[in-house]
């Protein structure tokens, strides 16, 4: 891992500050003669070597598979792609110079177009390794729009995705579309839409290619660029949905334009790597008083204690330091604006009332921890009194989505990201081309 992180900066792989040890060593009441016996070589990582600038890693080249028919080229690729650490674990498809090809006709975009350098390995992405790893999820041509605008926001400084590759947490992007694209290109936005459905695959295909980018280009394998003890489900697909914008209340406006400032109607994609989800029952409204006790029982579900709300690298500032996407059905939306409850008094509430007692924080604190989180993130968090879990209401992210109804909400507690990114979705001009052969080939769009 340290390795990739070397290179992923521009230095060369090779990395004399670090020396591994056993991991063994870490068991308490383990040997730690490995410390003393390797003193010398800690010590000169640390005082007497100079770093060398690397090549610039570069997208892997393209190889050769021969098989007899197009079932044998799919099998003989897997294995290779399974002997040389390659894809998720799961079957992917040939990534043809014929279907790449035509998945680049998702874009006016030169293919050699770089979007940036995916970490901690540091390969190059340009265009035409998106449209491979497309490809080899099953996309389609009018998918590379939301993939661009996905690893533009992913390589945003401000959302730390070499931290959310590499970390122990096991963290995944969330993406959040808004606007007319997600209705052209079947993502969901309702029942299921964090799941599979065949109705709606392009959440999956765009979700799965942005996991191969991050092991193929980002050297995200785990246990050597990615260090997540679990990793977790979804890892394999990420989690890429719509907002449900017909099911917005009408005095509320969709995530990319309360959020991000984005004009309403605007095609964009927000990026934000959350580190687990909580469903939450009872999330019903039907009068004034179960809007407030839905209200309650969400924030008790935010409320618990989570260091990577106070982490440094987190970020603390009105802007920054987002604690997570709160999923909110149409019907839950919609009766809380009924009772008068805008999406700003919902974010001041919750904020509020989400607070974490000083004792339960120390209590489950490592001292450490605490010290430094209250000398970063003064003036926000000080002891003896209830930690918010962000600076101010407004970093508390809002998403209509799922089912038609009320009954349940979602909390998708932040990872490691210091804030979320937004970009927008260019499209080709032959965007309505594409679109008819989608519905030759999968028929009429939900």
């Amino acid at each position: 891992m340290v390795a990739n992180a070397f290179s992923g900066v521009g230095f060369t792989p090779e990395a004399p500050t670090v020396f591994e040890f056993p991991i063994e060593m870490f068991i308490p009441g383990s040997d730690l003669s490995p410390i003393e016996e390797n003193v010398d070589k800690i010590v000169f990582g640390l005082t007497g070597w100079k770093p060398k600038a690397g090549a610039e890693r570069a997208a892997p080249a393209r190889i050769t598979v021969e098989a007899n028919d197009y079932e044998g080229l799919t099998r003989n690729l897997n294995n290779l792609l399974l002997r040389d650490f390659g894809g998720d674990g799961l079957p992917l498809l040939p990534p043809t110079e014929e279907r790449v090809n035509w998945i680049l006709t998702g874009t006016d975009v030169p293919r050699d177009t770089v979007v940036g350098r995916i970490l901690p390995q540091g390969r190059i992405a340009t265009i035409e390794a998106l449209a491979v790893n497309l490809a080899m999820a099953g996309g389609r041509p009018e998918y590379l729009p939301v993939l661009i605008a996905a690893i533009e926001a992913i390589v945003d400084p401000a959302v730390t995705h070499q931290v959310f590759n590499a970390t122990t947490c096991s963290t995944y992007p969330a993406l959040v579309v808004n606007g007319p694209v997600a209705k052209d290109i079947r993502l969901n936005s309702g029942y299921g839409c964090l799941g599979p459905h065949p109705r709606y695959p392009a959440g999956a295909c765009i979700g799965r290619a942005v996991r191969l980018i991050q092991l193929n280009l980002g050297g995200a394998m785990p246990g050597v660029g990615s260090m997540a003890i679990f990793g977790g489900a979804s890892r394999y697909t990420n989690v890429v949905f719509a907002e449900d914008e017909d099911g917005l209340p009408a005095t509320w406006d969709p995530l990319n334009t309360s959020y991000f400032g984005f004009p309403r109607g605007t095609s964009t994609v927000a990026v934000h790597p959350v580190g687990g989800s909580t469903n939450i029952n009872e999330a019903s409204v039907g009068t004034p008083e179960t809007a407030l006790m839905t209200l309650h029982t969400i924030s008790r579900t935010m409320s618990t204690p989570n260091w990577n709300y106070w982490l440094s690298v987190s970020g603390f500032a009105p802007g920054e330091g987002c604690p997570g996407i709160l999923l909110l059905a149409r019907g839950t939306a919609k009766g809380l604006a009924q009772f008068g409850w805008s999406k700003k008094r919902v974010k001041e509430f919750l904020w509020d009332a989400s607070k974490v007692p000083y004792s339960v924080v120390e209590g489950g604190y490592y001292p450490y921890r605490l010290k430094a989180s209250l000398e970063t993130h003064r003036p926000y968090l000080a002891a003896n009194e209830a930690w918010p879990i962000t600076s101010v209401p407004e970093n508390i992210m809002i998403v209509v989505a799922g089912g038609q109804q009320s009954g349940h909400a979602y909390w998708m507690q932040v990872g490691t990201g210091r804030k979320p990114a937004c970009k927008p979705i260019r499209l080709p001009g032959n965007w309505q081309q594409l679109l008819k052969k989608a519905d030759q080939d999968l028929g009429p769009r939900p």
